[in-house]
C-alpha cells in the first residue's frame, strides 16, 4: 500500500486577518505565512478572500497576496458602514464544494470569524480535519469561541507572528 500524504487547503479570509493583523500591529507575509501554515505538509491550494478596490494601494497588496503563491478570490466591493457578508459565503462554498470533491483532507480556515462555523461543522460531519487558524488578542476577541470549539485544531498566530512577519 502506498502512503499518500494528507492534502491540505487554506482558506485566508482577508478581511477578517488583515484587520486583526492591524490590531496586534504587524504586516504579514503571505509567503511566509504560507510556509508556516503548509508546514512539510502537502498544499493542495490556498486561496485569498477580499473586496474587490479601486485603491491603487490595495491592488498592490492583493498582488502580493497572488505572488506569495494565493488564487485571489476578490468579491464585490465593500461599501462604507455595510457588512460584507458575501465573502463569507463564498469561501463556505469553497469549502464545501473542494470536500464534495474532495480536493483536500484538511481545510485550515485562516479566520477567526465564528459566521463561518457552519461551514466548518459541515466539513467536519464529511470527516474532514478542520485546522481553524486566527490571532487571539486578549483585549479584542478576534478568535471566535464558537471556531475554537469545534475545530480539530487550532493556531494562535498571535504567538507565532515572528514566523510570517
Amino acid at each position: 500500500m502506498v502512503y499518500h500524504p494528507p492534502k491540505l487547503a487554506i482558506y485566508v479570509d482577508g478581511a477578517n486577518i488583515d484587520i486583526s493583523s492591524k490590531v496586534v500591529g504587524i504586516h504579514i507575509d503571505y509567503a511566509r505565512l504560507r510556509a508556516f501554515l503548509g508546514g512539510k505538509r502537502q498544499i493542495a491550494l490556498t486561496n485569498y478572500y477580499n473586496s474587490k478596490s479601486i485603491d491603487p494601494g490595495e491592488q498592490a497588496f492583493y498582488k502580493r497576496v497572488e505572488n506569495a503563491g494565493f488564487t485571489l478570490s476578490l468579491g464585490p466591493r465593500k461599501r462604507q458602514n455595510k457588512p460584507q457578508k458575501e465573502t463569507d459565503v463564498q469561501i463556505a462554498v469553497d469549502m464545501i464544494s473542494g470536500a464534495y470533491d474532495n480536493s483536500f483532507d484538511i481545510a485550515l480556515l485562516v479566520s477567526g470569524d465564528g459566521d463561518l462555523a457552519p461551514a466548518v461543522r459541515k466539513l467536519l460531519s464529511m470527516n474532514k480535519l478542520v485546522e481553524v487558524a486566527s490571532f487571539d488578542h486578549p483585549v479584542r476577541r478576534e478568535f471566535s469561541w464558537s471556531l475554537k470549539s469545534i475545530a480539530s485544531r487550532t493556531i494562535d498566530l498571535t504567538v507565532n507572528m515572528q514566523k510570517f512577519t
